[in-house]
């Protein structure tokens, strides 16, 4: 996933609906579209069986491609919808199944998630814990009412979702400004890594400033002296781009637009944003202002 990556603009093509729904019967899916055929945020197609096809994410995906991308996206996409459903449901995996499939996710509090997530756990204002199982094609979030039923206890799912979204694979994990490090990757767990900064960047004693716009991207600023001061303010600008940049997109939708300090395992919004004037501001209180001067001195 290129970071701030532009992609080459479209020339005549089908919409995405009509296209999605052609390649969805190419491969014996007979769908009605509900919605309108220009509006694929809010379109949905309706399949014989009852199996909803959103395709918001799938817009983003394709946002820019020319005819031929795009139609090799879309097919890769069903390909592997139509498979996730003939993965065994989560409550059918067995103990060492769950084990290594479990993950730890990072989502956005008000999501529009039909999922009962109700046992999921606060991490940052906005911001919660979720677990999902990862297949080799989708990922599925679990519900409430599915803990019960699976093969391992709710404190182990807990314990093996955090190390296995820990180990998740990233693209890059480089220093992009003085001070400012990125963490990207194709996995839908890389935000997720801000849950354990330290695993990424070493001991911060001062804290570390982050953000996490969308979930392959986590941006951040261990606090380690007077140096991080003009670089959390460089975050700042990086952070506003990002939300900004409407070719590139949000890739699976906002997780937060805001900055995050963490310190001692307690995370606090740093930021307040304006999405009327697209301007962000730093707010610091008085926890952020001890650690500020700290790292100064």
């Amino acid at each position: 996933m290129p970071w701030f990556g532009r992609k080459k603009p479209a020339g005549d093509a089908p919409s995405l609906v009509v296209l999605a729904q052609r390649t969805l019967a190419e491969r014996g899916v007979e769908t009605t579209v509900d919605g309108h055929p220009d509006d694929p945020v809010h379109t949905r197609l309706l399949g014989a069986d009852g199996q909803v096809y959103l395709l918001a994410n799938l817009a983003v995906q394709v946002r820019g491609e020319n005819e031929e991308r795009r139609t090799a996206i879309v097919g890769t996409h069903f390909d592997r919808m139509l498979q996730a459903h003939r993965e065994p449901a989560p409550e059918e995996l067995d103990a060492d199944e769950l084990r290594d499939r479990v993950r730890l996710r990072l989502l956005a509090e008000d999501a529009a998630d039909p999922t009962d997530l109700t046992y999921a756990r606060p991490f940052a204002p906005g911001l919660v814990l979720g677990l999902c199982v990862d297949y080799p094609t989708m990922v599925s979030t679990l519900s409430t009412g599915s803990l019960p039923k699976l093969a391992l206890g709710t404190d182990e799912l807990w314990a093996m979702g955090r190390f296995n979204s820990d180990a998740e694979p990233v693209d890059a994990n480089a220093e992009i400004a003085p001070g400012v490090l990125l963490v990207e990757g194709e996995s839908l767990f890389t935000a997720t890594k801000a849950v354990n900064l330290p695993a990424l960047f070493g001991a911060a004693p001062f804290g570390t400033v982050f953000a996490v716009p969308h979930r392959h991207l986590l941006l951040a600023v261990p606090l380690r002296d007077a140096d991080s001061v003009p670089a959390i303010q460089t975050l700042a600008g990086l952070l506003v781009r990002v939300l900004g940049d409407r070719e590139a997109g949000l890739p699976g939708g906002l997780l937060s637009p805001h900055l995050m300090f963490s310190r001692h395992g307690q995370v606090s919004q740093v930021s307040t944003f304006d999405e009327a004037t697209g301007e962000l501001r730093i707010e610091v209180d008085e926890r952020f202002q001890e650690a500020l001067q700290e790292a100064v001195a």
